[in-house]
């Protein structure tokens, strides 16, 4: 297969650990399974995406559904610890050296204006070929329409698309629109995977 693009996910690829780890955190402090976290969290994250609701009112909701809301403050500590701007710049170099290797490179971040408006103060957005935020495009991960979207202003099909992310959610609809997604889980893995599907590192 001769892919065209490589699209990379913000949180936990490009910007600190994997989601993974900040929800397991999360189910430790709570003292429930990451599973029933993931349930709560993923009913009620798509509004924040859309920037429909602030962060405070995302874990009012997701704390209310688990019954434990006094634990709001608690949390959201948490978050902004796994949030803090610490670029993973192996990651980063890495989509530079794909430019370099003439691949189309994009960022398709499900995330806020706050967000997004940091991530261009630090000139971010200059590595990228493409560089959508759920708030400001209204697609969001994993619907289809985030990655057809995000496809077409790469300018490739799907198929020529390779997806990099840390949310097994956010590739759950690789089959549906037709991407080969990566599932990030470090530097090194990620290296091996890309070599594997024939990229040019």
């Amino acid at each position: 297969m001769n892919y065209r693009a490589v699209g990379f996910d913000w949180g936990g690829v490009l910007n600190g650990k994997p989601g993974q780890f900040f929800g397991q955190a999360v189910a430790n402090l709570l003292g429930i399974t990451h599973e029933k976290y993931l349930t709560a969290y993923f009913k009620h994250n798509s509004k924040i995406n859309r920037g429909e609701i602030s962060e405070a009112e995302l874990w009012r909701l997701v704390l209310s559904e688990i019954g434990q809301p006094d634990k709001a403050q608690q949390v959201m500590a948490l978050s902004r610890t796994a949030n803090a701007e610490n670029t993973n710049q192996a990651v980063l170099d890495l989509v530079d050296k794909l430019r370099n290797h003439g691949y189309k490179v994009g960022l398709l971040s499900n995330n806020i204006p706050e967000k997004a408006a940091r991530m261009r103060r630090t000139g971010l957005d200059k590595h990228f070929d493409v560089f959508h935020i759920s708030a400001e495009t209204g697609y969001v991960k994993p619907e289809p329409p985030a990655f057809s979207h995000f496809a077409a202003a790469l300018g490739v099909a799907p198929a020529d698309l390779i997806f990099i992310d840390d949310s097994e959610k956010s590739l759950s609809t690789a089959d549906a629109c037709g991407f080969t997604p990566v599932l990030f889980e470090g530097y090194e893995q990620l290296k091996s995977d890309l070599l594997k599907l024939g990229i040019r590192l």
